[in-house]
């Protein structure tokens, strides 16, 4: 009886120091995953910018977007903010999915099928709440207001503070070979595929000195999207609209480098949502999702 106690304790001991040092381990992990975070962003100066399709003011004075819900160009003043340097990258993402105990979003089996995408230096492939929840963690974890940026917060920190670019490039323009990977190294960035994700930090990052922002991939915001809201938004760090089915998106995934322009808005469900298995053009749980959504963070004052 008093061996098969004393096997009882060694037993539980020997689980309570498993458990210690795992969670000894995961905070550790946790500290330099957010010291890593917080000190890699950027900081963006505060001020007044005017939003949206600029090409009439400048050059030609002709519009830069084919878009129709970019044309009203309005006043925006926005508060000083960091925006993250990088976007996400699973690396980053892994730990955090290793720390939290949270599951990796569901990938589609064309994404499995190519491993390139899923490596160390790529974005992470979030949904919209996935991509909040992350950074609405790293806020906790350092005591910072983090989330996701806001439509007029990643426009501005594209356009370096609101200068007149229309590609978040070191200069403005996509120049292939140089600021933006040509046909080859897309193919080489994804295994033959010639698809338009590449690693983080390949290229010159805008004058900012923020990496990729229009550009391999689409980014989260946190807004929802309304084709007019450009008509009535707020002057003082609008946060769009108060409701909506979408979630306003950033940025490029191949096709047409109008997508790529600083000032080009999209939308899309922030899969999963509550009648998601409805939805003709995305099923979360069958298709698990595509390495077009991708996200960066910021931290309001």
């Amino acid at each position: 009886m008093f061996n098969n106690d004393v096997k009882k304790i060694i037993i539980l001991l020997a689980f309570t120091l498993v458990a210690c040092d795992n969670a000894s381990k995961k905070s550790e992990l946790a500290s330099k995953l957010v010291e890593k975070s917080i000190s890699n962003m950027v900081a963006v100066k505060g001020g007044e910018f005017m939003m949206g399709d600029f090409g009439p003011l400048v050059g030609e004075h002709i519009p830069y977007s084919i878009q129709q819900d970019d044309k009203k160009l309005h006043k925006v003043i926005l508060s000083s903010f960091m925006i993250s340097k990088y976007k996400v990258t699973n690396k980053d993402y892994n730990a955090y999915l290793e720390i939290t105990g949270k599951k990796r979003p569901p990938v589609s089996s064309f994404t499995k099928d190519y491993p390139l995408l899923l490596g160390d230096d790529y974005s992470a492939i979030a949904t919209w709440q996935q991509a909040k929840d992350y950074c609405l963690w790293l806020g906790e974890q350092s005591g910072k207001k983090v989330d996701l940026p806001s439509e007029a917060q990643w426009e501005y920190a594209a356009r370096s503070e609101g200068k007149y670019l229309p590609f978040a490039t070191d200069n403005g323009k996509i120049e292939r070979g140089r600021n933006y990977p040509t046909y080859d190294e897309l193919d080489t960035f994804t295994g033959g595929l010639g698809l338009p994700f590449y690693p983080i930090g390949k290229y010159p990052p805008n004058p900012l000195g923020v990496y990729d922002m229009g550009l391999s991939g689409k980014e989260w915001t946190n807004d929802w999207y309304a084709s007019d809201y450009y008509e009535h938004s707020p002057v003082n760090n609008p946060q769009g609209p108060s409701t909506g089915e979408k979630k306003v998106l950033r940025g490029a995934v191949g096709g047409d480098d109008q997508y790529a322009l600083t000032m080009f808005r999209q939308s899309s469900f922030p899969i999963p949502r509550p009648n998601f298995k409805t939805d003709s053009v995305f099923n979360y749980d069958k298709d698990g999702i595509l390495p077009t959504y991708v996200f960066r963070c910021v931290v309001n004052d």
